[in-house]
C-alpha cells in the first residue's frame, strides 16, 4: 500500500469516527480499544491508531495509557468557549452578509428553511443539526469566510454534542425556523441592531436547557466522575437510539 492509499484509509476511519462521535452514536465517556475500532469498524492498526491520535487533538478523544481509548466527555467550560467563538464570529459575518445578498442566495436559504420545515415533522435531530449547519453555512460562504465556517465546525465539538442532546431530549423546537426567518428578515432590512439582537438570541438560546441535561445525564460530562460500563455503550450500538432520550427516528 502506497502513502495516498494509507493516507485515504486514515482520513475515511477518521471521518467515520468523528461523524459517529458528533452524531453520539457513540456515547461520551465510553472506553474501548483500538482492537474494537479495528473490528467494528473494518479497518486497519496503523489507520485507526492515527484517526484517534488527530481526533485526540480536536478533544473528541481522550488516550488512558494504560486502559484503553475514551470518547472524551463533554466538558462544558469549552461548550462556553466554542459558543462565544461562534458568536464573535458570526455576528461579523452577517454584518458582511447584509452587503452582498443576491436572489440567488435568498433561494439558497429559503429553500433550506423548507427542508428544516420537512425534518421537524420528522423529528430527526440528526438531520435537523445537519441542515441547520448547512443553513448558517451559506452565509459564510456567500461573503468567501468558508474556512472561518469550517475552523469553527472543527473546534465546535462540545458544544455541537450539546446541542443534539436538548434536541433529542427537549424535541426540535420550531422557534429555530421562525428565528432563521427573522435572521433573513432583518438582512434585507438592513437593521444591525434587529440582527445582533436576533443572533445573540438564536445562538444563546439553549443555555438555560443545558443545567437540566448535565443533571439529567451526570455520567456524560467532565465531571471526574467514576467510569460505570453499562450494557449499551458497547461499538455498534447507537447510543443516541438506544437510551431513554426522546430520539425515535
Amino acid at each position: 500500500m502506497d502513502a495516498a492509499d494509507r493516507k485515504n484509509r486514515e482520513d475515511t476511519i477518521y471521518d467515520l469516527l468523528r461523524t459517529d462521535i458528533l452524531d453520539l452514536k457513540l456515547r461520551p465517556g465510553m472506553v474501548f480499544s483500538i482492537k474494537d475500532i479495528m473490528e467494528v469498524y473494518d479497518a486497519g492498526r496503523t489507520p485507526v491508531r492515527d484517526a484517534l491520535i488527530s481526533l485526540s487533538k480536536e478533544g473528541l478523544i481522550t488516550l488512558l495509557p494504560q486502559k484503553g481509548t475514551m470518547i472524551s466527555k463533554i466538558n462544558y467550560d469549552k461548550i462556553r468557549n466554542e459558543r462565544f467563538m461562534r458568536i464573535s464570529v458570526e455576528k461579523q459575518i452577517m454584518l458582511e452578509f447584509m452587503g452582498i445578498c443576491d436572489l440567488k442566495i435568498l433561494t439558497d436559504l429559503e429553500m433550506s428553511i423548507d427542508r428544516q420545515s420537512s425534518i421537524l415533522k420528522k423529528k430527526d435531530p440528526r438531520a435537523f443539526m445537519a441542515e441547520d449547519i448547512y443553513f448558517h453555512s451559506i452565509f459564510y460562504y456567500a461573503v468567501k469566510k468558508g474556512y472561518c465556517h469550517q475552523v469553527l465546525l472543527a473546534n465546535s465539538g462540545h458544544y455541537n454534542r450539546m446541542r443534539l442532546l436538548v434536541m433529542a431530549e427537549e424535541g426540535i423546537e420550531k422557534r429555530i425556523i421562525e428565528q432563521h426567518k427573522e435572521l433573513i428578515d432583518a438582512v434585507l432590512a438592513k437593521d444591525t441592531d434587529r440582527l445582533c439582537n436576533i443572533l445573540n438570541h438564536h445562538l444563546n438560546r439553549i443555555v438555560s436547557q443545558e443545567r437540566r441535561i448535565i443533571q439529567n445525564y451526570p455520567d456524560l460530562f467532565d465531571e471526574d466522575r467514576q467510569e460505570v460500563h453499562r450494557e449499551t455503550d458497547e461499538l455498534g450500538v447507537d447510543f443516541l437510539v438506544e437510551t431513554k432520550l426522546k430520539y425515535h427516528a
